[in-house]
């Protein structure tokens, strides 16, 4: 009964988010609030549980890595750094698809990749408008090389930052147990995309054409104070994760403080919302969705997909690991690569607690990175990359004539890419998790 009710609020809430009924985090809060209310009164769920659902150091990586991230997009670092290779690319569609994708990737690995797509965004679309290029292929290529580069390490997204603060990772552990694999799909989905080129025929604008030569994408002013502030802090910040263990801090600490001295010495003069800036409204979600997923836990519903991953894979920790991958990749399309993860990393915990096997959490990430790149849903990037298209057609109307061949960015358009590339990953996911599983 209690399983049952907390699953159905559970389906309403992220019904509410999928049709955009709801704001996502008046959603969760509004879930949370019901699930919580109704735990109280059927006494399976208790304060102190509610608060052991929350994980703090996933707040606080993403108070410190947001306010980083946009004190050195506010210096201008990010859009000269995707101008400057766009302008490289000399005209040519493909490699500016190549180019941004890179680039994304790039971005990615140390910033929020939904503050990458921000930033790449506008750069693409202005460079589709003057080359006369579908601009779908392009951000459906940047969409999954943001999840790619976001789930490199252990800071460039959320669903990382969940699985570390649950299976007490570091900053290392990412890097020798997802950059490698993320790198080698980030390969592969280059090479699909340039082996359906012709679907989308990226080298219709004219030949030899310099980007630079657009007044619309010139070299952005640059903030020097901010940036160098920026990138000081980052390199402090990369700096501690990598010696985590040696001065005895988790990851959460380090990004509490980056962000407080961000406040401290780029605070002033700027007509930002710090709480927007700092994250706020990506906190206020991961609250409510933490104490969601703990009243899922607390009433029992876990157990019963732990019950499963156990039953089908036979009790072979292996197995057991690629159900996990699978079906979280599943399960991702329709929830979100967040709310995926938290639902998700108190079932690999308890897999791990039995295998001792930090590959389960490898194949939780890689899992929920296949989901993620297969739905324009799975992501949060995926919205708001359709979203900024949507007021760009509107605002340049003259770029509905080159959209017509066929690809589009809406979720059956995104589908058609997404569903293949989602497949590909797995299969290969698969065999990595075969090789490196003890």
């Amino acid at each position: 009964m209690n399983a049952g009710v907390t699953i159905f609020v559970f389906v309403i809430v992220f019904a509410q988010i999928y049709f955009g009924t709801l704001d996502r985090r008046l959603a969760v809060l509004l879930g949370a609030g019901v699930i919580f209310v109704y735990g109280l009164a059927a006494g399976f769920l208790t304060p102190r549980m509610v608060i052991d659902a929350i994980y703090f150091e996933v707040l606080a990586l993403i108070f410190g890595m947001s306010a980083i991230s946009v004190l050195l997009a506010r210096s201008g670092l990010y859009s000269l750094i995707a101008k400057h290779t766009v302008s490289r690319a000399l005209g040519n569609g493909w490699w500016v698809l190549i180019s941004l994708s890179l680039v994304t990737y790039g971005l990615s690995l140390t910033v929020n990749n939904l503050a990458t797509m921000v930033v790449i965004l506008p750069v693409t679309l202005t460079v589709c408008l003057h080359m006369k290029l579908n601009p779908a292929p392009l951000l459906i290529a940047e969409i999954m090389a943001s999840n790619l580069g976001g789930a490199s390490t252990m800071v460039g997204d959320f669903p990382n930052m969940i699985i570390s603060s649950a299976g007490n990772l570091h900053f290392l552990d990412f890097i020798g147990g997802m950059m490698a694999p993320c790198v080698m799909l980030l390969a592969v989905m280059l090479g699909y995309f340039h082996f359906h080129r012709a679907k989308f025929d990226p080298e219709t604008g004219p030949p030899g054409a310099r980007i630079k030569a657009n007044p619309d994408l010139q070299d952005p002013v640059i903030d020097r104070r901010l940036m160098n502030t920026g990138l000081t802090i980052l390199g402090m910040v990369l700096v501690g994760f990598l010696f985590t263990e040696v001065i005895g801090l988790r990851p959460g600490w380090i990004a509490v403080t980056a962000g407080a001295l961000v406040l401290i010495f780029a605070g002033r003069g700027w007509e930002t919302d710090w709480f927007t800036a700092c994250g706020g409204h990506d906190i206020v979600f991961f609250i409510g969705l933490f104490v969601m997923v703990g009243g899922l836990v607390a009433a029992g519903t876990l157990d019963g997909v732990l019950w499963f991953i156990e039953t089908v894979g036979g009790g072979n920790g292996l197995r057991m690991m690629l159900v996990l991958m699978w079906i979280a990749a599943i399960s991702t399309i329709f929830l979100n690569a967040g709310a995926a993860t938290a639902f998700f990393v108190p079932v690999a915990s308890n897999l791990h607690a039995g295998l001792a096997d930090p590959a389960v959490y490898w194949a939780l990430s890689l899992g929920v990175l296949a989901g993620s790149s297969a739905a324009l849903t799975g992501a949060t990037a995926g919205p708001v990359a359709a979203s900024h298209l949507d007021r760009f057609v509107k605002d340049h109307p003259e770029m509905q004539n080159f959209m017509t061949s066929g690809v589009r960015l809406d979720f059956r358009g995104y589908l058609r890419w997404g569903m293949p590339v989602m497949g590909i990953f797995l299969m290969i996911s698969s065999l990595y998790i075969i090789i490196i599983a003890k």
